[in-house]
């Protein structure tokens, strides 16, 4: 019994030795932290792991895929995974392959590329992923040349623009409206990343890499042709075609056209001085002669054109005149011709049964302005939207708007603030304006007048009365007219009909 006791003695003694010795043992290992890695991805713990760089390792070895596709020599992990350091003791890790399959399953990898970032005053910014950064420059240079012929653009850079000496322009400043950055990034290898210049300088003309609409030419079509059956100005055509060099450029039978709509991503703005001749309307005068019947007519001297040397600062956008101002330095080349129809007066017959109108007694047409002035925007599509009438500018603000024509006007607007850009909110976008209903049914609008206009909606004009005044208002972004020509009374684009091929020879 006394044996029993002491070898229960000596078990008790030994299993408190074993107790207090693997204790003392764990204790001792505790005292040690060793260093692990918490692994998240966009916010969510996946685990902790050892080794940080081994996890990096795996995800670029395993991208030999995402390396040819974009020719690069690494991949990196998803922008939203974060490693963290943090000490622990004696902690489970995770098996780096798990950690790497969960970042495989919940979000995309990343290469090294760059940002170009377009910031405008106004409205969202517009980021493009560029692989290379030396692509940036020549893609943004070819979109340039786009709206800016390559010789000009080119001798502007090198400060070798020749002085004008008769016409000409000088090209004073160039600059992007928008603020251009560029910045290094890891980029998602879903997102849309562009690898060369060519396909750079497409996404910067028209917002997209998609193929673009093609048209397929046919016998008798021409640049002009093109272009406004396809809903593009002259201009958009050429951009989207390089290979036409001019709107005078023959089009041959079977010949494919690109026909998409571009969309500029920036807007580069080109501040000029322009010295050209332009062209002044001559007016018809009538001459009566008892001689002739009422119906009868015949031109005594043909009308000629003038010619004035102007001096402009002109304000372009992409391509497209934005604002124009005259100087005071004008030379008149040569003053313009009257035309003369002589037209009887004596009643015939069928004049006196029938009513007859007298020849030629409502069918010309006078200019609506001052001298000298241009037209700074014609006819036909912009943008995807028809212009329906033609731009008149280089007249100066306040200065005198005329009736082209005998008629009785139909409206008038006059709410509108002066000068300024306010949308479609005043006047249906046309501003202050009057709208004439002519002799011959035509309807004649008016557009972007200064608040003084000087006739009311119901009173008959007389070709070459003062209406009212250039001005600014409306969806305009400078002093000039808008002169529409309409079929009915619906002044919109559907019934619009081009007033220089109607009124004048312009």
């Amino acid at each position: 019994m006394k044996t029993m006791k002491i070898k229960n003695s000596l078990t008790l003694v030994f299993l408190l030795f074993v107790i207090i010795f693997m204790g003392g043992f764990s204790k001792t290992l505790d005292i040690t932290p060793q260093k692990r890695y918490i692994v998240y991805l966009d916010g969510e713990k996946l685990g902790i792991i050892a080794n940080k760089e081994e996890i990096l390792n795996i995800i670029d070895t395993k991208q030999e895929k995402i390396k040819k596709q974009f020719g690069v020599d690494k991949v990196y992990p998803p922008d939203g995974l974060k490693i963290i350091p943090y000490m622990t003791y004696n902690e489970e890790v995770v098996d780096p392959q798990e950690i790497y399959k969960a970042i495989e399953k919940k979000s995309d990898f990343t290469i090294k590329g760059y940002v170009l970032s377009i910031t405008p005053d106004e409205g969202d910014i517009k980021r493009i992923n560029v692989l290379k950064r030396d692509i940036i420059e020549e893609a943004l240079t070819n979109a340039v040349e786009a709206f800016i012929p390559e010789q000009q653009f080119v001798a502007y850079i090198n400060d070798s623009q020749v002085e004008i000496k008769d016409t000409g322009k000088t090209i004073e400043n160039i600059y992007f409206k928008e603020k251009i950055t560029v910045k290094e990034s890891f980029i998602s290898v879903k997102d849309l990343i562009i690898t060369n210049k060519d396909d750079l300088t497409k996404y910067l003309l028209f917002g997209t890499l998609k193929k673009q609409s093609e048209y397929e030419v046919k016998d008798g079509d021409t640049v002009e042709t093109v272009a406004f059956n396809n809903k593009l100005s002259v201009e958009e055509l050429l951009i989207a075609n390089p290979s036409l060099s001019s709107a005078n450029s023959l089009l041959s039978e079977g010949q494919i056209l690109n026909v998409g709509l571009i969309n500029p991503q920036f807007n580069v703005i080109e501040e000029s001085e322009v010295i050209e001749d332009v062209e002044t309307l001559f007016n018809t005068v009538y001459e009566d002669d008892s001689n002739l019947y009422a119906s009868e007519s015949y031109v005594k001297q043909e009308g000629k054109k003038g010619v004035t040397r102007i001096t402009e600062k002109v304000l372009y956008q992409n391509g497209e005149i934005l604002t124009l101002v005259t100087t005071n330095n004008t030379n008149v080349i040569s003053t313009p011709i009257d035309k003369i129809v002589v037209r009887g007066t004596k009643k015939s017959y069928e004049y006196l049964y029938n009513n007859y109108p007298p020849a030629a007694s409502s069918t010309d047409w006078g200019w609506p302005t001052i001298s000298p002035y241009m037209i700074n925007s014609r006819y036909g599509y912009r943008w995807g939207k028809l212009h329906a009438g033609i731009d008149i500018t280089g007249c100066g603000f306040g200065s005198p708007i005329f009736s082209s024509t005998d008629g009785i006007v139909t409206s008038t607007t006059t709410s509108c603030d002066d000068n300024g850009w306010y949308g479609d909110y005043c006047g249906a976008g046309y501003g202050n304006n009057v709208v004439v209903r002519t002799n011959t049914g035509l309807y004649v609008t008016y557009g972007h007048m200064k608040s003084n206009i000087t006739v009311y909606a119901g009173q008959t004009v007389a070709k070459g009365q003062v209406i009212g005044y250039m001005g600014n208002s409306g969806s305009s972004t400078g002093t000039h007219l808008h002169f529409q020509i309409n079929t009915n009374s619906t002044v919109g684009g559907a019934s619009s009909v081009d007033p220089c091929a109607v009124a004048f020879e312009c």
